[in-house]
C-alpha cells in the first residue's frame, strides 16, 4: 500500500487482528498472514503494543480516510485474513461488512477473493 501515516497502518492491523479473534480461535495461517501484511506496509513488533491498545472504533475513521485505492486493498487484505484460516466465521464476516458500510467501500466480499478459496473454506 502507498503513502500510510502511522495511524492509517496502525488501524489497518487492528481490524485485522479484530477479524483474527472474531471466531474466538487463532490459526497459525492467520498469525502468518498478519505478519506478512504488517511487514508489507512497514509495521515491526515493535508497534503490537499499540495495534493491540487501538481502539476499534477510531481505526473505523483512519481507514474511511483512506483513498479509494487503498479501502480496495484493505478490502482485499480483509478478505484474505477472513479466508486463510479456510474457515469464513460469520463474525469474521461481520467485521467485513461493518468496516465497509462504515468507511464506504463498495466491494463485496466474493470480489477481494477467489471462488477457489470460497469453496475450499468451511462456514462457522
Amino acid at each position: 500500500m502507498e503513502k500510510l501515516n502511522f495511524q492509517q497502518k496502525i488501524a489497518i492491523m487492528r481490524i485485522l487482528f479484530d477479524i483474527i479473534n472474531a471466531d474466538g480461535r487463532i490459526d497459525a495461517r492467520e498469525t502468518f498472514y498478519f505478519n506478512k501484511v504488517a511487514k508489507l506496509i512497514g509495521i515491526g513488533e515493535e508497534h503490537r503494543p499499540t495495534i493491540n491498545e487501538a481502539n476499534s472504533l477510531l481505526c473505523l475513521l483512519e481507514i474511511n480516510s483512506l483513498d479509494d485505492h487503498q479501502k480496495q486493498e484493505m478490502a482485499k487484505m480483509m478478505g484474505q485474513q477472513i479466508v486463510v484460516d479456510e474457515d469464513i466465521n460469520v463474525n469474521e464476516m461481520a467485521i467485513y461488512e461493518l468496516v465497509c458500510k462504515t468507511c464506504g467501500i463498495d466491494i463485496k466480499f466474493d470480489d477481494v477473493v477467489s471462488s477457489d478459496q470460497i469453496e475450499k473454506s468451511t462456514r462457522s
